[in-house]
């Protein structure tokens, strides 16, 4: 979609909150009797397509009309334009797009979780190895692991992860979307619910959100994180940007013809912390335990290498320049190094690290 356009229609949204879609959660003195009209002659055309706006329920939902302004439904064109909406309760506010309240933390199983994931995939003759998301939103929580006939599913208050070795979306019509770690899904829907596919290794792994709390680009970001289940995973933390540092890191992609789309690292050791963005031939990050390059030159080339295949199903490479050993692995059109200087960092941790870069938001 065009950029302006889809931003205009973005504010129209905004504005259509204080009368739809956000109407019931403001109390008190600040609520205002009005006398609107639920206008059904209006009609939607998304990227050329009819579309036509529903509740969860499935219930076609129309604009309302009033003072010649119109308000349109906000959740119903949220997820038709992949565009997350939050409300903070605690603040009265509306966020529309990334905000503050859209923070994303690992998932961090205790043992008992982890011990009947790992159960509910051992009952799969060659298809024991488990694999659960490693990130999930804020105030997200794994409620229950259920193996079915032909897959586990983990049953999130948020969320559904079903992994499978069958294709759920070969029957369905779709839209097919590359996502951040440049691996092909699938949008279809079942019923009222988008359900997004995607094969990862031996198998495929389908992420949906029953309540809708969950938009299509947040669905997509905890497909990306699904992955091998290890023994621990505490050891990683979520890396959270501040808006000055965000602005810094797509300063320094934006000096790159060509290569203007930004990247950044989402995970880091538990006890890192991000220092500063630099670019020369590449973007440098450096934290205090590890370094990020982000290129379009493959570092690796001219020496020894060992393959590797990451927990996403990224193909990746070993190499040591010196006394340092570096990963390298190709993200859309281009190259991430990552190393850890004062070696304080395992192979393990760089490669749990590695399936957590992708674009900024």
């Amino acid at each position: 979609m065009n950029k302006n356009i889809k931003r205009t229609v973005a504010t129209m949204m905004i504005a259509g909150m204080t009368v739809s879609g956000a109407a019931g959660v403001y109390a008190g003195t600040n609520m205002q009797k009005i006398n609107a009209f639920l206008n059904y002659s209006i009609g939607f055309k998304i990227d050329g397509s009819t579309y036509i706006p529903k509740d969860e329920n499935g219930n076609k939902l129309a604009p309302i009309t009033y003072h010649d302004t119109t308000y349109l439904p906000v959740r119903a064109l949220s997820n038709a334009l992949n565009t997350p909406i939050q409300y903070d309760s605690k603040t009265n506010t509306i966020y529309i797009g990334a905000s503050t309240t859209d923070q994303w933390v690992l998932t961090n199983y205790t043992a008992d979780q982890l011990d009947e994931i790992k159960k509910a995939f051992a009952g799969f003759d060659g298809f024991e190895a488990a694999y659960a998301p490693q990130m999930m939103i804020k105030g997200d929580a794994l409620q229950k692991v259920a193996a079915t006939e032909d897959g586990v599913n983990l049953l999130f208050k948020n969320m559904t992860v079903n992994v499978s070795p069958r294709d759920y979306s070969s029957d369905y019509d779709g839209t097919t979307v590359t996502l951040s770690n440049g691996a092909n899904a699938k949008w279809y829907t079942i019923g009222d619910t988008s359900m997004l596919t995607v094969k990862v290794d031996d198998r495929y792994v389908t992420v949906s959100s029953p309540n809708k709390s969950l938009s299509k680009a947040q669905v997509e970001k905890v497909v990306v994180s699904v992955a091998k289940v290890g023994a621990v995973q505490s050891d990683l933390a979520t890396v959270t940007y501040t808006a000055a540092q965000t602005k810094a890191i797509k300063d320094e992609f934006a000096k790159f013809d060509g290569f203007t789309t930004a990247y950044a690292p989402t995970k880091m050791a538990k006890d890192d912390a991000f220092q500063k963005v630099a670019s020369g031939d590449s973007v440098s990050f450096s934290f205090k335990h590890m370094n990020v390059q982000i290129s379009p030159r493959d570092y690796s080339v001219g020496y020894d290498s060992t393959n590797v295949t990451l927990s996403n199903g990224v193909k990746a490479k070993w190499f040591t320049p010196s006394d340092t050993a570096m990963l390298s692995f190709q993200i859309d059109d281009r190259y991430v190094t990552i190393s850890s200087a004062d070696n304080s960092l395992t192979k393990a941790q760089i490669e749990q690290i590695a399936t957590g870069v992708a674009k900024l938001k």
